[in-house]
This record gives structure tokens, sequence and C-alpha cells, in this order.
């Protein structure tokens, strides 16, 4: 299919992830939660835990919405903090039992849009498009670094 000269790698990007975003959700809303909330999940290990400031730079999460989904999960009885015995100033989340069924949960439904999207396309283009989406990222990154200088 022919592109359009209005249409831009950003703009094909935002669209995907904006229909993906509201996809994930929906799904996640019919289990109380939002898509914020899951890859929160996603990202604590589920034997260990993980600290909170380690967490947030995968989110790209400032310190008030993090602070406000923390709270957030620990009334939805999902996770628990607890403190850092050397540093008071960090603490480790911690799922609970609740909180690694859902994690569970959100993880089963980003591998079935996975497959999903992989039986539609094929194996060979999902790794030509992880490639492609590599280098789109260094591209961002290079000009994000030049910026800031």
């Amino acid at each position: 299919m022919p592109r359009k000269d209005s249409e831009t790698i950003d703009s094909k990007l935002k669209t995907a992830w904006h229909l993906i975003s509201r996809m994930f959700n929906a799904e996640a809303a019919v289990h109380g939660g939002n898509i914020s909330m899951a890859h929160f999940l996603l990202n604590i290990d589920s034997n260990e835990g993980s600290f909170a400031s380690d967490i947030a730079p995968m989110l790209g999460m400032e310190g008030t919405s993090l602070s406000r989904m923390i709270v957030s999960l620990e009334e939805k009885k999902l996770i628990q903090r607890i403190p850092d015995k050397k540093d008071k100033r960090r603490c480790k989340i911690l799922l609970t039992l609740k909180g690694k069924k859902h994690k569970e949960l959100a993880k089963a439904i980003v591998i079935n849009f996975n497959l999903q999207v992989e039986k539609k396309v094929g194996k060979e283009q999902i790794n030509t498009f992880y490639k492609t989406i590599e280098k789109i990222t260094e591209v961002a990154e290079e000009r994000s670094k030049l910026i800031k200088h």
C-alpha cells in the first residue's frame, strides 16, 4: 500500500500505540485496573520484589505519579511496601498473592496480543519490525542527546 505524503513514522507509531493502549486499558478495566497498573505489576520481580526507584525509570514515571500508583495498588491489595533496612528512603515493593494473579493475567493478555499479531503478519515481519523499531529508537536517542547539549 503506497504511503501518503502526510504519513510520518511518528504519526504511525502514535496512532498504533493509541489503539493498542485503548485496547489494553479496556481489558484492564474489566479486571479493575488500567494499563499503567499492569505495566507496574509486570515490572515487579515476582519472587524478590523490586525497589520503587528501580521501577519508575522503566515506566518513565515521575515521583508523584509513582507515589499515586503505589498507593492505589496498595489499596487494591495488589502490592505491599517494605521499607529498606539500610536506607529508610527506599522501599521494596512486593506482590501480594492477588498482585501475582493480576500480573500473570496481564502477562497472558500481552502474550496473547503478541501471538495474534504474529499470526496475522508472520514471524519474519515481526523480526523485521523489531530491527526497525530498534533503529528508530537509536535515531531518537541520538537526537535527544544533541538537544540536551
